[in-house]
């Protein structure tokens, strides 16, 4: 297969893991804030809390490969980028079994008994790594004449396709999250809570309606400025665009930790801490290291394709 096709398949299928990943997190998001919580028990509290950060994790370098793309590969179809998407899908997949068996091991004890909850999460999540990872025992071994290493440059259609693709693969995450903020502010959970927890919540929702806004933008450009012409001024500002929307997404998942967190433990020096060690990790994984990457692999300069 090409390696312009390669990419787009392995973005695709990126994007594809994310739309499985904003469920469990928006789940996660919602629950603290349901009716029964109060009946939860202290250990099914601690899960909700661990599988919180488990999908923010799992989030986190699910987008990482999008930011890499744009400071790093610069937009172009590389051999190495694949591999980089190969790796994170495999690093991802065993924790999302995780925060899946551990989900599906609390809800059905609600109402069938803690063993029956405890049957289904395990079942859930050995099924999840088996068929996951089972496929690795066949996986056939491809000689060097398959690995394709060309350096040309990727057109610029296919550039502007990467892009918008990935911005689809960022977008899920802003939709879990303002989904979440829209609702709760609804709920007697949310009216619970002290002014002081009510503000990270205001600026979770506003970072991540700029996040949804900043991600539509490169469609609308394309579409009514350029009338769908595959110029690079679209590949360059959707880039700008996509880099930016990051940002304010790990702004607005950290805030938004915060908010929850405090629910579950009730503890607002724990709810600082995590959601400060969110927006250090987010920030880390889509900013601090491609950029660092970068510079030890290509230098400093040449910066106008991604600012």
């Amino acid at each position: 297969m090409p390696l312009p096709d390669k990419t787009k398949t392995a973005l695709d299928e990126l994007r594809m893991l994310m739309l499985g990943a904003q469920i469990l997190l928006g789940f996660q998001f919602h629950g603290p804030f349901q009716n029964a919580r109060p009946s939860l028990s202290l250990y099914e509290k601690e899960i909700g809390a661990i599988v919180l950060c488990v999908m923010v994790v799992i989030v986190g370098l699910l987008i990482a490969p999008s930011a890499r793309h744009r400071v790093v590969e610069r937009g172009e179809a590389t051999q190495r980028f694949n591999d980089f998407i190969t790796r994170v899908s495999m690093l991802t997949l065993a924790p999302f079994a995780l925060a899946l068996g551990l989900d599906l091991g609390v809800a059905p004890s609600r109402g069938l008994g803690t063993w029956v909850g405890l049957t289904a999460g395990i079942a859930c999540g050995l099924s999840a790594l088996g068929l996951w990872y089972g496929p690795m025992l066949f996986r056939q071994r491809h000689g060097d004449a398959d690995m394709v290493t060309s350096d040309e440059k990727t057109p610029t259609a296919a550039k502007i396709d990467y892009v918008l693709t990935e911005a689809r693969v960022v977008l899920p995450g802003a939709q879990a999250l303002l989904g979440f903020q829209l609702a709760i502010a609804l709920t007697s959970g949310f009216n619970d809570l002290a002014g002081s927890a009510k503000a990270p919540h205001c600026v979770a929702l506003g970072s991540v309606a700029l996040t949804t806004i900043l991600l539509m933008a490169p469609a609308a450009y394309h579409r009514i400025v350029h009338n769908g012409a595959d110029v690079p001024e679209v590949y360059d500002v959707a880039s700008r665009l996509l880099l930016a929307a990051t940002v304010f997404l790990a702004l607005g998942l950290a805030a938004d930790v915060h908010v929850v967190i405090g629910k579950i433990s009730e503890s607002q020096i724990l709810a600082h801490i995590t959601a400060a060690s969110t927006a250090l990790v987010l920030i880390g994984l889509w900013h601090l290291w491609p950029w660092w990457t970068r510079v030890r692999a290509h230098g400093p300069g040449n910066r106008d394709h991604v600012l």
